[in-house]
């Protein structure tokens, strides 16, 4: 009790006093404080007082904590050796399971390499940045120093290897990116490691799997490219550039890639797939159906619309285990080439099969795959035979039997030379000479897509032709020499290229002076003395150099001091040269003025002469009007009745001055004629009525000359255009004139028959004939032939006639023959179109026949 009160006094002496008497005054203790503090054992009169029951109550509660401090104090004791018991028990526990993983490590074929975060963070290359090793280490021994180090193992490894293991060891501990690799080490071991993050740690796996642990390894790794390379070949597909698809075994679409969903306008290839949207056609679908049939790959080539275009397709599918595969590949450009390519080649053919020469190619199998028609022409082959493509031997075989190759002393060794021509690079460029007498010049190369093409060409004319031509050079030189003329060529350059003695011999120059194609400067300047005249000089160099740049064609007339006169001609050639001719015409010259006067003085006399018979004959015309028709008024006996005889006589005289009168009036129309004045009087003519009326005109003196006349003229042979009063005088002229050359007994046969556009107009007699020798002048003026007992006419009547002819634009044929007769036949058109001047083209009469 005496314990248990003092601590209660200790404590309350340390309470102080003031603060008990402040806790005393500030109000008075409950009954329930009271009691307590008497339970605790203060006597009731401190338990009484508040002070002093102040103070014991506070001492209490003190003691009261220092004894809870303690009993807590206790317990955490016995908590904290417990505690510390299972952390023994719990640490004793992972030592063992340590060593057990160290001792499970040690014992591991495969070497751990651990790098620790200290080693993390430590400077690479450092000893601090070594890993911690474990396992199977036999190999990791640095044999110079005995350590186990990571680097050691890199330099036995290959160098790539080791290059791609330390980089992937790096990132493993700078990242904790995970990897996992097959190594090769410099003695042929292979090593697998696998890197790792294990919490804070860096870990490495090294495995030896060189023996089966090697081939499942490399299994593994293949199976992981084949993953890969299947992964990017599907990407690859996925995003190629065309379409490409695989089908089922009943068709329907499975895969599409993006391409193919383009080209099908279709949202991504799952809708294209969904729904079933065709790239190809029905008919494309069905070949490639039927070609799968009975093979594993089927092609072809397809045109499809792709994005709103028309493109052309090369398709290709393969048959798969679990259905169809396919690819369409864009040949557009690849078509549009081809069809550009066939159009050059069947235009290449076309037009090689319109050239002369042969050609023939044959392929890299030796056989003919094309010719031309010139081919089959020249050497005769039947086109059915070269349609089924003989080889080359073949077609030599055939030639030969044809006797259509060069005769050859062993066929077969050079039927064999002809096949190297399709190993050589060289062409071949020979002439055969055949046994028909033809020359096939060949030309034979290697062509650009394989094979030989060969070219005949028929050189059988050509080398005739340059035979000829030099036999024609060397007779053209040879004549060029023996010429007159001087000839002398002149090149584009100035120079002499050609000359003749002739050229020599008018300029006095010698073949010293003409060798070595001296220029036409020099020429110029070795002629001067025999031509001063530097304006003819120039003429002759502009012309030879065209100088001037105009080439035309010069000739002039050189009149040299000599007194000489040379003619000469400057012709431009068409390869650029220039042609001289140069003639002396001195001789030539003066007679060619003396027979200009001559031919003045002609003219002027027959001028003369036509003035005067002109005159002549219009001063007849009056006095003969007179004769006329005084003695028809006495043939009348106007003024008294007249004998026999004087009857006789005035009809001789009456028929006298009618034929003067007609031979006055011819020579009239002809001087009209030849004067170019005569005109026609145009108008439609019905020719049986001239033929008619031309008999009956004849009727009288033939039935006096006792000549028999008839007429062969259809009565339709209709109208011509044509001056009417001149072709009755033709035809009384033609009838005239047989009636002068016919005999009693003879027979006249007037006609007129119709071509085309024109009519003939004949006389035909039996007469006389005219003589060969005489025939080419009847028609000229004043050209008059009798026979024995007849006399001469005028000469005028067949003249007259062939100006009235030409004057209508026809011409007269005549046909005669001594003792058989005569036919003259005029030929009009049916529509006479005279030119607005006649002029006369007879030639000047000499003589004049009065008769």
């Amino acid at each position: 009790m005496r314990a248990g009160c003092a601590a209660p006094a200790l404590l309350l002496g340390l309470v102080p006093q003031s603060a008990a008497a402040q806790a005393t005054q500030s109000a008075p203790l409950s009954n329930g404080l009271i009691e307590t503090l008497t339970a605790l054992g203060l006597p009731p009169e401190a338990a009484a007082d508040p002070a002093l029951a102040t103070s014991y109550a506070v001492a209490a509660g003190l003691a009261f904590a220092g004894v809870l401090a303690a009993i807590t104090g206790l317990r955490a004791s016995r908590i904290a050796r417990r505690v510390a018991l299972e952390r023994e028990t719990s640490l004793a526990a992972l030592e063992a399971r340590l060593d057990a993983a160290e001792a499970i490590l040690a014992a591991e074929p495969d070497a751990v390499f651990i790098w620790t975060p200290e080693t993390l963070r430590a400077a690479p290359g450092t000893f601090q940045a070594r890993p911690r090793i474990v396992g199977s280490t036999a190999t990791l021994v640095d044999p110079s120093s005995g350590d186990l180090d990571f680097n050691y193992l890199l330099t036995r490894l290959e160098p790539e290897n080791a290059g791609r293991l330390n980089t992937a060891v790096q990132r493993l501990r700078t990242r904790g990116a995970r990897f996992s690799l097959h190594v090769q080490s410099t003695d042929g071991r292979t090593f697998e490691a696998e890197g790792r993050p294990a919490g804070a740690l860096a870990v490495l796996w090294l495995r030896d799997v060189t023996g089966e642990r090697a081939e499942v390894s490399r299994l593994k790794e293949r199976l992981r490219q084949a993953e890969y390379s299947r992964a990017r070949f599907e990407e690859h597909i996925g995003t190629a550039p065309f379409p490409a698809w695989r089908r089922s075994e009943d068709g329907a679409l499975v895969w599409v890639n993006a391409a193919y969903a383009r080209a099908v306008d279709a949202a991504s290839p799952e809708d294209a797939v969904a729904r079933g949207l065709e790239l190809l056609n029905e008919e494309t679908l069905s070949a490639l159906r039927r070609a799968l049939f009975d093979r594993a790959r089927a092609h072809e080539r397809s045109h499809a619309i792709m994005a709103g275009e028309r493109r052309a397709l090369d398709i290709v599918e393969q048959r798969m285990s679990d259905g169809v595969a396919g690819i369409a590949i864009d040949v557009s450009d690849l078509d549009e080439a081809e069809a550009e390519l066939r159009r050059h080649i069947e235009s290449h053919a076309a037009t090689l099969d319109r050239v002369t020469t042969a050609v023939a190619i044959c392929g890299p199998d030796k056989r003919l795959t094309f010719r031309n028609r010139a081919f089959e022409t020249l050497w005769g082959l039947e086109p059915h035979w070269l349609d089924g493509g003989p080889s080359d031997g073949e077609i030599l075989d055939e030639l030969r039997a044809r006797r259509r190759l060069p005769e050859q002393a062993n066929f077969q060794a050079w039927k064999q030379s002809r096949m190297e021509i399709y190993t050589s690079t060289e062409p071949v460029d020979e002439y055969w000479h055949l046994p028909d007498g033809r020359t096939i010049k060949l030309l034979a190369q290697a062509h650009p897509f394989g094979g030989v093409i060969y070219l005949y060409e028929n050189v059988t004319e050509r080398l005739n032709l340059e035979s000829s031509y030099n036999t024609l050079a060397r007779v053209q030189r040879e004549t060029i020499d023996h010429l007159y003329e001087g000839v002398a060529v002149f090149g584009s350059d100035g120079r002499l290229k050609l000359y003749n003695p002739a050229y020599a011999s008018i300029w006095n120059l010698g073949d010293g002076d003409l060798g070595g194609e001296p220029h036409v400067n020099e020429l110029v300047e070795m002629c001067r003395p025999l031509l001063s005249d530097d304006a003819e000089w120039e003429i002759l160099k502009n012309g030879v150099t065209n100088m001037s740049g105009i080439r035309t064609q010069i000739t002039g007339r050189l009149d040299r001091p000599d007194g000489s006169v040379v003619d000469y001609a400057q012709v431009p050639l068409p390869d650029g040269a220039t042609l001289m001719t140069y003639v002396d015409v001195t001789d030539s010259t003066r007679m060619e003025q003396a027979l200009r006067d001559r031919n003045d003085a002609l003219e002027t006399a027959d001028r003369l002469k036509s003035e005067f018979i002109s005159h002549v004959s219009y001063q007849l015309r009056t006095p003969l009007t007179n004769i006329l028709g005084f003695g028809e008024i006495l043939e009348t006996e106007m003024f008294g009745p007249l004998s026999p005889r004087q009857h006789e006589y005035m009809q001789g005289i009456l028929e006298s001055s009618e034929t003067l009168i007609d031979v006055v009036n011819d020579i009239l129309d002809l001087a009209v004629i030849e004067a170019g004045a005569m005109t026609l009087d145009l108008s439609d003519v019905e020719l049986s009525e001239v033929i008619y009326a031309t008999e009956e005109f004849a009727q009288r003196p033939a039935q006096k000359n006792k000549v028999t006349l008839r007429v062969e003229c259809p009565k339709d042979i209709g109208i011509v255009r044509a001056d009417e009063k001149r072709i009755k005088q033709i035809m009384i002229n033609l009838l005239s004139n047989s009636l002068a050359f016919t005999s009693p007994g003879d027979t006249i046969v007037i006609g007129a028959a119709r071509r085309d556009n024109s009519v003939e107009l004949y006389v035909e007699d039996t007469g006389i004939g005219i003589k060969p020798e005489l025939q080419s002048n009847v028609f000229d003026r004043f050209e008059a032939h009798s026979s024995s007992d007849r006399r001469r006419g005028a000469g005028l009547g067949l003249s007259l006639v062939r100006s009235f002819v030409e004057l209508h634009g026809g011409w007269v044929t005549l046909e005669s023959a001594p003792d058989v007769g005569t036919r003259v036949t005029c030929h009009l058109p049916v529509r006479a179109a005279p030119p607005a001047t006649q002029t006369s083209t007879s030639p000047v009469p000499t003589k004049l026949e009065v008769g």
